[in-house]
């Protein structure tokens, strides 16, 4: 698979230098006469001249906005990464339970529309993100402080979710907020959305391979719980851009201190019933993540997925509607093994002799280096090859190419690897980096194709539906995961000589991977049928409909009032026709 996306890649970059040289509108050598030079890419390329162009199309708030808070606190902030750490050292909580507290920790990421919605409908003085930035952000602040400043074994592990929770909180609800920001400007300008995606996702890879160094550091020679410690700082940062206003958001002095936005309301009922219906959904599953019964857990979970795509049908568009339920059905069938993985790779000798063994250092940071590394390959070539390609392409190439690297893993879960004579972290490099990359070409997509799909005035809350979505299936996949572990045996818990537990973990992966081949069948019928550049015209969408009434209404307006124009215009002539001839009367005389 790898050698055949490799020379089909090959192919299509010659395909296109064909067409460059022959098309004149595509030639370097072209004169600006042939096409729009204001719309053109500046000749050459550069960091600083890449950055300028994205700088001139949407403007430098926006570009500090994303740098402070989606990539210095979102993802710098390592809470996913940190949690399985903390509970290994808080102790005696198996790997299906771990998966399971994880998907608990995420549960504000699920009711992200809920939260959208709210941002959209209600204001403060005109102020639709930054109050509940500030808000988020000053409880995330006590949260990182009460679990960083108190030795492990002191709160209760009820009391550590909530600090999870409301972490995670803040990390939703700045990304969400700043997401919806760059969607309005993206839709404005969308000949760069894929370079303004990649601007975003390129920041925060760094962002993610800096705080997983730091992490890394800190949990080998101090401690985890100092990890959610130096993270005060980083949760800070949101606040700047609140107090300057760089989400340029426009106050009304004499409204009142909370008001609602009676227009999202009108045209977004029908996305407030999903929203609230979403944030049912999604107390449901955390409510449900703290029940021991894994069967329990995945009957309710695929329950409250399949009620969440009949609530996408009636409620939203068709397309939206077939993109949600795409996304979740990606997600669902994405089953998770990471409890049984953590405790596979990080497990002592004493624990597991047969085992890999990596130290904390190599696990957070020499892997996170690679994934960063390859994301960046995995940007490249996503804007090099498949910018112009169409999504359903993009997925088949993401999604196949992401299925043989999970076939791939079984050798190293099965510990043929040694057999063949692969080292233990080298094989897991190179696999890291493969599924990195191709992961890359599904995750850029996703990102612009949900931000075509915001309706006007409904960013946030459109974009927190779609990632809701995104982020429930995963949760359902992480629950139907543990189920897997737990019905093959695979329950470590770093405890002593538990080489067995991991006997069946490739059975799980082998599983894993065979998950993947539904959401290809269903991309061909459910994704549209347009490249990443294209607009995506929602034909059933109240806003849009009340858009072109509203133009339908004011062109017999503009019709009248140009008439009026004329006959003035008219009149204005006749009179200085009769003053000329006056005057010629009058020399004449």
């Amino acid at each position: 698979w790898l050698a055949g996306w490799l020379v089909w890649m090959a192919k299509l970059g010659n395909e296109k230098k064909a067409a460059r040289a022959h098309d004149p509108l595509l030639r370097k050598d072209a004169p600006e006469s042939a096409g729009n030079a204001e719309d053109s890419k500046p000749e050459g390329w550069s960091l600083w001249i890449w950055i300028g162009m994205l700088k001139d199309a949407y403007g430098s708030k926006i570009l500090l906005t994303i740098v402070l808070v989606s990539h210095l606190c979102v993802r710098f902030i390592p809470v996913s990464t940190s949690i399985g750490y903390y509970l290994r050292d808080f102790g005696g909580v198996k790997a299906p339970e771990v998966q399971a507290y994880k998907a608990v920790a995420r549960t504000p990421y699920a009711m992200s529309p809920l939260f959208g919605f709210i941002s959209d409908a209600l204001h403060f003085r005109g102020y639709h993100k930054a109050p509940y930035i500030a808000v988020s952000s000053l409880f995330a602040i006590g949260a990182y402080a009460i679990v960083g400043f108190t030795p492990v074994g002191v709160l209760s592990l009820k009391m550590i979710l909530v600090g999870f929770v409301t972490m995670n909180m803040q990390m939703e609800y700045c990304g969400l907020l700043v997401r919806a920001k760059y969607a309005e400007k993206l839709k404005t300008v969308p000949k760069y959305s894929t370079d303004l995606i990649t601007f975003v996702q390129g920041g925060g890879t760094i962002a993610t391979l800096l705080s997983q160094v730091m992490a890394a550091f800190i949990i080998q020679n101090y401690g985890t719980r100092y990890v959610f410690a130096c993270c005060v700082i980083p949760a800070i940062l949101p606040l700047y851009p609140v107090a300057v206003n760089l989400l340029q958001e426009e106050p009304m002095p004499n409204a009142p201190c909370c008001g609602i936005a009676r227009k999202t309301l009108k045209h977004g009922s029908k996305y407030f019933y999903l929203c609230i219906f979403m944030g049912f959904l999604a107390l449901c599953l955390m409510i449900l993540g703290m029940f021991p019964n894994s069967l329990l857990r995945c009957i309710l979970g695929l329950i409250a997925s399949a009620s969440l795509a009949v609530g996408f049908i009636l409620l939203t568009p068709g397309m939206i509607a077939k993109v949600a339920i795409f996304f979740l059905s990606v997600c669902i069938c994405s089953l998770s093994n990471s409890g049984a993985e953590y405790y596979f790779y990080t497990d002592t000798p004493e624990q597991y002799p047969e085992g890999p063994h990596f130290s904390a250092w190599f696990y957070l940071t020499a892997r996170s280096f690679v994934r960063s590394s390859c994301l960046f390959i995995g940007m490249w070539a996503f804007n090099k090859y498949l910018r112009n390609c169409k999504y359903k392409l993009a997925y088949l190439i993401g999604i196949g190419s992401t299925m043989t690297v999970r076939f791939v893993r079984l050798l190293i879960f099965s510990r043929w690897n040694i057999r063949l004579g692969l080292r233990d972290d080298v094989f897991c490099l190179v696999l890291d980096a493969l599924g990195a990359m191709f992961g890359e070409l599904i995750m850029l997509p996703n990102q612009i194709l949900m931000s075509h799909l915001c309706p006007k005035g409904l960013e946030s809350t459109m974009f927190a539906c779609m990632a809701g979505a995104f982020t429930m299936g995963g949760q359902v996949g992480t629950f139907l995961g543990a189920y897997l572990l737990k019905r093959l045996g695979v329950e470590p818990q770093g405890g002593l000589n538990e080489s067995r537990q991991f006997d069946n973990l490739w059975i799980a992966e082998v599983i894993s991977a065979v998950a993947c081949i539904p959401p290809l069948l269903m991309m061909l019928a459910i994704l549209p049928d347009k490249t990443p550049s294209e607009r995506i015209i929602l034909e059933d969408d109240d806003t849009q409909n009340d858009d072109e009434e509203e133009k339908e209404n004011g062109a017999p307006a503009a019709q009248e009032l140009g008439d009026v124009n004329k006959g003035n215009d008219a009149t204005i002539a006749r009179d200085g026709n009769r003053k000329d001839d006056g005057l010629r009367k009058r020399g004449g005389s």
